[in-house]
């Protein structure tokens, strides 16, 4: 398991599992065999979901890939390449330029695909 959202996903759906019970074990207090279960899970629907195109792979495709980050508020940033390189250390904020405002429907049209990333305030 080298994808940290594997973990993250796992946990997650064990706090659903027991959201509506008083008694909710922390991952720490889990049986082994639980959390080789819910591990084994969640790697195989992040792997789905990365096939689908829903999510991004957790690795860099190629040097010439750069980073896009959604923050827990909804914030974008863009990884901002560096010479020599940052490491992925190096983050531009986005932000909306209305003077380059595109149409998504004519781009959709035209053939592009958007993948939803997060909602931004």
């Amino acid at each position: 398991m080298t994808d940290p959202r594997i973990l993250q996903l796992a946990k997650r759906r064990q706090d659903m599992a027991h959201e509506e019970s008083s008694i909710n074990p922390s991952w720490d207090q889990l049986h082994r065999e639980s959390q080789t279960v819910l591990l084994s899970e969640a790697e195989e629907w992040l792997l789905a979901t990365v096939e689908a195109g829903v999510a991004p792979p957790a690795e860099r495709p190629t040097d010439k890939h750069s980073a896009v980050w959604v923050d827990e508020e909804g914030f974008l940033y863009g990884e901002y390449q560096t010479v020599p390189s940052s490491h992925g250390d190096a983050l531009l904020r986005l932000v909306w330029a209305s003077e380059v405002c595109t149409s998504k429907r004519e781009m959709e049209a035209e053939g592009a695909e958007f993948r939803l990333l997060g909602w931004s305030q």
